[in-house]
């Protein structure tokens, strides 16, 4: 039997499966495994004010405007530079958005 190499993904993607109709329902986290941190991807066009406090950027997906806010910030601790993760998550968030739009496309 060949031997198989298992890779370890650098981000997860975590929602909240079982929906309940809550506002939960649509929230998106992605998670730095190599930094052990979590950031919420939060699409802000429904808000007319909002604060979210800890380290945060805006990002623009198409016309939807979104804030990625770490909940639980390791880097420091893992020796990573934390706009550079954030970043990252957020390109790996936008990847997996383009891939969805484009499997809605071939229904």
């Amino acid at each position: 039997m060949k031997k198989f190499e298992f890779k370890q993904p650098e981000f997860l993607f975590c929602e909240m499966v079982i929906k309940d109709g809550s506002q939960n329902d649509d929230r998106i986290w992605i998670y730095h495994r190599l930094s052990l941190s979590l950031i919420e991807f939060i699409n802000v066009d429904d808000f007319k004010d909002f604060q979210f406090t800890g380290k945060q950027d805006r990002f623009e997906y198409l016309d939807e405007n979104w804030f990625g806010v770490f909940v639980q910030n390791n880097c420091e601790a893992t020796d990573h530079n934390q706009d550079k993760v954030l970043k990252a998550a957020w390109k790996y968030l936008e990847e997996y958005f383009v891939w969805e739009d484009s499997r809605e496309e071939e229904y």
